[in-house]
């Protein structure tokens, strides 16, 4: 084992220099050696977790910024008191009031899509950043629960407005249900809207006021809704998207506009023009013209792949003193294409926020030696996503003897053994990470301590054992195990790099060593999402790898995916009994039924979606957590990790240190990133 450590030290060590050489000439600069003294152990980095929302109180006046005061003056925006709500959602809790101005430089992946979603994702209700636990208004301003926990009633801002000045009123809703979500000829809505295996029922109440009943309780809907933001989640505004409509505009036209894009009719019109995520994910060519709720909306596109922002006049936030937010005037996306160009930039000090898609704490003393040069701070945050790796063997194959072997209990307990965390940790992650095995994270009210390292103890010889007892004690001649149908027991990992991390391909080429030392002929490869996705579907992948958000209370009790087999694609045990499980016809052709231990499982699930009880709620998941302790259906390696967020220098009101930061919170979305501004207004 020393040797092969050193090895991976030593390959590590020459391709952090060699990156850092690659940044050093580009700057003219000596090569700077990685300083790994700098490092400090976060085994007990656990996040602090106030338990304590702010009261907030609304102020007594309201200012707006500079900029859009002389519009005011020039005629050409209406006055601050006709663009806000009545009652305007107030932030608080923040370090201090802020200053307008300034822009913030931001990585794109992507011509039109980004990932920096957190500046953008104002969603229905939100957590409180202060407990990360409590219900808080957002884009709804309050709502009600029946007792049976059927039916929810929720309640628009008077007066809020679309970015164009437009009102938002239930109408928007309504277009959304009626014409978009359970349109025939569009054909889309979620497994939420038939809950109970029934679809809900909406009702228009008045003008801000609407109800939603299930057939069955449904207590963890509320929380559903911080996950939805304005764009095809809740709500679209009527009076832009109804041109593109055939209820509302003549077919005819529609399929002319179409066949002119290349379309072939209104339908794929439609969606050409109203894209998921527009104005939140990406920005295609009609973004400037499109509504918007967000805090900044898409002003031009000066370039391919270069996008920017401005802020939202109609923006329906202010702080404590009464200011309009956001603080910040713009946003700039610049696309970059490649994982070493996205750290030179960041390193020569030319992004003001690198946020949990674009960091990893293998580059940490990177960012570390070069954070004076580049006016720049490396955040003290833990991970909810970027770095925490997990191995998926997939129990439903289209090879059925490796899915026969695959789904006895013995194979995961001995691939998961087999792997040795700790060198990982020193490999990978400078030994900054706290490895264990996939739960809930320690700040959750569902970890247990034997979650984290339940199978997750370095083991050989154990696992060499556990698999002679599963009757894969046969080899050929080159040590390798034989499947019970006389062929070489080969088992192959596929991912999609630097999508799921930046050091994925590393990671699972440290895995293959470790599974090949019990006998096991594993192989790695590297391919596009889209086809990592469809091959896990199709029972094609043996082994996927994807990092484990949906880890802390934000999110693990609405979207178990990684734990149970509850949704496909990019991860997840079992893709086939997912399928199962959200079909509204559990006997219809082409399903595969899961056995009884995954159903009661579902059942437990169910209990945690059902109960309007938090206690019950967390009891039913422990359960869950208690079973997958003696039974894993999946690998987990990294317990908590740091995540080493970039933020400019001079930028304030950042989410407090050792907070959690990743899909879990919408990137720092749920930290009002509304509220963050610059020390005298302009970037270090």
């Amino acid at each position: 084992m020393a040797q092969r450590k050193l090895r991976r030290r030593e390959f590590l060590e020459l391709s952090a220099v060699a990156t850092l050489g690659a940044v050093a000439t580009a700057c003219g600069a000596p090569k700077p050696e990685v300083i790994e003294k700098e490092v400090t152990r976060v085994q007990e980095a656990t996040p602090q977790i106030i338990e304590k929302v702010i009261t907030v109180e609304a102020p007594k006046q309201v200012s707006e910024p500079p900029a859009l005061a002389e519009k005011v003056a020039a005629g050409a925006l209406p006055p601050l008191k006709d663009r806000l709500p009545v009652d305007p959602v107030v932030v608080g809790g923040r370090e201090r009031i802020g200053t307008y101005g300034g822009e913030v430089r931001m990585i794109a992946y992507d011509t039109v899509w980004h990932l920096e979603y957190g500046w953008l994702a104002e969603r229905m209700i939100h957590y409180s950043d202060m407990d990360l636990r409590t219900l808080v208004p957002n884009i709804f301003e309050s709502w009600e629960v029946s007792e049976d926990g059927k039916s929810f009633t929720f309640h628009l801002r008077k007066g809020m407005k679309w970015s164009d000045g437009q009102p938002l009123t239930t109408a928007d809703v309504e277009f959304w249900w009626v014409d978009f979500a359970t349109n025939e000829e569009l054909g889309w809505h979620s497994w939420h809207w038939r809950w109970g295996g029934e679809r809900c029922k909406l009702d228009i109440v008045d003008d801000f006021t609407f109800r939603v009943t299930f057939v069955r309780p449904f207590g963890l809907f509320p929380a559903h809704l911080t996950r939805w933001h304005m764009g095809q989640d809740f709500m679209l505004p009527k009076h832009y998207c109804q041109q593109f409509h055939a209820k509302y505009t003549d077919e005819a036209k529609l399929t002319e506009q179409a066949k002119a894009l290349g379309l072939e009719n209104w339908q794929q019109l439609f969606y050409r023009m109203v894209p998921w995520g527009i104005t939140v994910w990406q920005a295609p060519e009609n973004a400037p013209e499109f509504p918007s709720l967000s805090a900044w909306v898409v002003k031009e596109t000066p370039q391919e792949g270069t996008h920017i922002w401005e802020r939202n006049p109609y923006y329906w936030k202010v702080d404590q003193a009464g200011n309009q937010l956001p603080y910040i005037d713009r946003l700039r996306y610049d696309y970059v294409a490649t994982v070493e160009g996205q750290t030179m930039k960041i390193v020569q000090g030319e992004i003001d926020y690198a946020g949990p898609h674009d960091v990893t704490i293998a580059r940490y003393p990177l960012y570390k030696e070069n954070a004076a040069k580049g006016n720049y701070i490396v955040g003290d945050y833990v991970s909810c996503m970027t770095d925490r790796y997990v191995l998926f063997p997939q129990h439903n194959l289209n090879d059925k003897v490796l899915e026969q072997i695959v789904n006895h209990p013995n194979f995961v307990r001995a691939l998961s053994v087999a792997i040795d965390r700790e060198e990982i940790n020193e490999s990978l992650y400078y030994g900054l990470a706290r490895m264990g095995q996939l739960g809930p994270m320690p700040n959750s009210k569902y970890y247990k301590e034997k979650y984290g390292t339940a199978w997750a103890q370095y083991d050989p010889d154990l696992a060499n054992r556990l698999l002679d007892e599963m009757g894969l004690d046969k080899r050929d001649k080159e040590g390798f195990r034989l499947r019970p149908d006389g062929q070489r027991l080969q088992f192959n990992i596929e991912h999609s790099g630097t999508r799921v991390g930046a050091s994925t391909a590393e990671f699972t080429e440290m895995v293959v060593s470790y599974w090949r030392a019990i006998g096991i002929d594993a192989t790695t490869k590297e391919e596009q999402e889209s086809l990592y996705s469809e091959r896990l579907r199709n029972g094609e992948v043996h082994c996927g790898v994807w990092h484990a958000d949906r880890c802390t209370d934000l999110l693990l009790p609405l979207e178990m995916n990684w734990y149970l087999p509850v949704s496909s694609g990019q991860g997840g045990p079992a893709q086939w009994w997912s399928n199962w499980y959200n079909a509204a016809d559990k006997t219809a052709e082409g399903l595969v039924e899961p056995p009884d231990y995954i159903k009661k499982l579902y059942e437990l699930y169910d209990i945690m979606c059902e109960t309007t009880d938090e206690d019950k709620r967390v009891e039913a998941g422990q359960q869950i957590f208690d079973w997958l302790a003696e039974n894993p259906l999946a690998i987990g390696t990294v317990l908590e990790s740091p995540a080493p967020i970039i933020f400019n220098k001079n930028l304030r009101n950042l989410p407090r240190p050792k907070m959690p930061i990743g899909w879990d919170t919408y990137c720092i979305s749920t930290y009002h990133p509304e509220a963050i501004f610059y020390e005298g207004g302009q970037r270090a």
